[in-house]
């Protein structure tokens, strides 16, 4: 998605990304179980978090943006 940031699951736990307060957050991984998960998280941390259904396959599915590409900070 356009605008993401990348957040692995593991660093929910112990380390929050920097997300900002005060505007709902969208979360999206690839099928939808682990986005349900990290939106709870982060909704139990204080954060208006919403889970994308269907992750990002739902997400293409309706016709809305995808970027592709590396990610900074990942290769």
């Amino acid at each position: 998605m356009p605008g993401a940031q990348l957040a692995p699951l593991s660093a929910l736990a112990t380390a929050p990304p920097h997300l900002p307060r005060g505007r709902q957050v969208y979360v999206i991984y690839a099928s939808g179980n682990r986005s349900r998960w990290a939106a709870d998280r982060l909704a139990a941390a204080g954060m208006d978090a919403l889970s994308v259904a269907g992750g990002t396959r739902g997400w293409a599915g309706t016709g809305r943006p995808l970027a592709t590409g590396s990610t900074p900070g990942t290769a």
